[in-house]
């Protein structure tokens, strides 16, 4: 059981996936009710998170199931994953144009959903533990602000476009963030069949991560490499 729950955040990317394929037309559609109900549900517990420290609750050990998946950033994960491979696929490609459909609905539930696991880590940065996961959330701030059509129709496209480029650094800041948790973290408190499983899952979110690099840098050789060079 406890392994499923330490790989919810790539298994839900299957189900997501094809939320978006059927369902995509339908949240884009109805994006704002998606905000609000996630939004409201991700303020509550973010506050509940909060309130379980400082009364010195372990809800890891309580909840083993709810920690998972509210605090552990399990369910934005896949959302953010999504997004990056919205703009690493090649152009006018099917799954480009699929998920760029819903690319900033994406990017706006998948920010909610990490409000609950921010305020906690945030809690834990200020205890000195890791503070990695607390950079990538005031990264991604303005440019979670910035994604609502009305804020962003106000700054200049050039602006714009430059500002969300810092979404770059907030993919490696939480690449760095589930690596050095996951080794760390595995290292310090597994043995046996516990740290081999810890080893397979930091492998997985590599692979992830990897994946979309290289697939990034291709599509980035293939627009500024002319397709005919022809020499005189």
């Amino acid at each position: 059981m406890n392994y499923l729950l330490d790989l919810l955040g790539i298994l839900f990317l299957f189900p997501l996936t094809l939320f978006v394929i059927y369902f995509g037309k339908h949240l884009h559609k109805n994006e704002h009710k998606y905000y609000v109900i996630i939004g409201l549900f991700a303020l509550l517990t973010g506050i509940y998170a909060i309130y379980l420290q400082v009364i010195g609750t372990d809800l890891k050990v309580e909840n083993r199931v709810l920690y998972a998946l509210v605090f552990q950033g399990h369910t934005t994960f896949p959302f953010f994953v999504l997004v990056m491979f919205a703009g690493a696929f090649k152009k006018k490609s099917k799954p480009k144009l699929t998920l760029m459909k819903v690319r900033r609905e994406l990017a706006i539930i998948g920010f909610l959903f990490l409000i609950p696991h921010a305020f906690l880590l945030v809690w834990l940065a200020l205890t000195n533990l890791n503070p990695t996961g607390t950079i990538a959330f005031l990264i991604m701030l303005p440019l979670f602000v910035t994604s609502f059509p009305k804020i962003r129709k106000k700054m200049h496209p050039l602006q714009w476009r430059k500002l969300h480029k810092w979404a770059y650094l907030s993919y490696a800041m939480i690449y760095i963030h589930i690596a050095s948790i996951t080794i760390v973290f595995n290292l310090m408190n597994n043995t046996g069949t516990e740290l081999l499983f810890g080893f397979v899952r930091f492998g997985l979110y590599t692979a992830i991560f990897g994946v979309y690099t290289y697939l990034k840098f291709k599509n980035y050789i293939l627009i500024e490499t002319p397709k005919n060079t022809k020499t005189a």
